[in-house]
């Protein structure tokens, strides 16, 4: 028995350790931002004003984890009654949304792709996408874009006056630049 508690213990130690090595990444909002842009009678682009970030950096200095959290009603088109009926449309409330990271390929010059889960409007799809990230000193920017069409997440087409309707595919973009706290000795 003993034996067995060993060898698990020993199994356990490199994983216990690697984890415990990771560090946050801190994300600046001041230098950060989510934008959709929309195409439909007359195009906007809607800004992300809150949400919320969880990024890990391993001890090679390479970003393990990531996750963004945001609500809907942070989402801002410049227009509060186009704003209103994007809840409406989402089902009203105050609809979540979350991405989460699931695998992060990057080459050494910095470019790369990412596939992670989003979920919004009670689903879950498995997205990929570009990215970028460039890292001086203790600073990280990661940037990308993804076309997303929203009918994948149970959404109808916006249609006005039976004739006009919003473009399906909206284009997601983003830059977070964060910097990792210093090391405590």
């Amino acid at each position: 028995m003993k034996c067995l508690r060993l060898l698990v213990a020993l199994v356990l130690l490199p994983l216990a350790l690697s984890a415990a090595a990771d560090r946050p990444l801190k994300i600046d909002k001041s230098r950060s931002y989510v934008e959709a842009d929309v195409d439909a009678t007359v195009n906007f682009t809607a800004r992300l004003e809150n949400y919320e970030t969880a990024f890990s950096v391993d001890s090679a200095g390479k970003i393990k984890t990531g996750t963004l959290k945001f609500n809907f009603t942070d989402l801002k088109t410049g227009k509060t009654d186009r704003d209103a009926k994007m809840i409406e449309w989402l089902g009203g409330g105050a609809p979540e949304g979350k991405f989460e990271i699931g695998v992060l390929a990057i080459a050494p010059d910095g470019q790369g792709q990412v596939s992670g889960k989003l979920t919004f409007h009670g689903q879950t799809q498995h997205v990929e996408f570009p990215v970028n990230i460039t890292k001086a000193d203790s600073t990280y920017t990661i940037t990308g874009e993804a076309s997303l069409d929203y009918r994948e997440w149970g959404l109808k087409v916006i249609k006005m006056a039976f004739v006009l309707k919003v473009n399906p595919l909206v284009k997601i973009r983003f830059k977070f630049t964060g910097t990792l706290p210093a090391v405590a000795e």
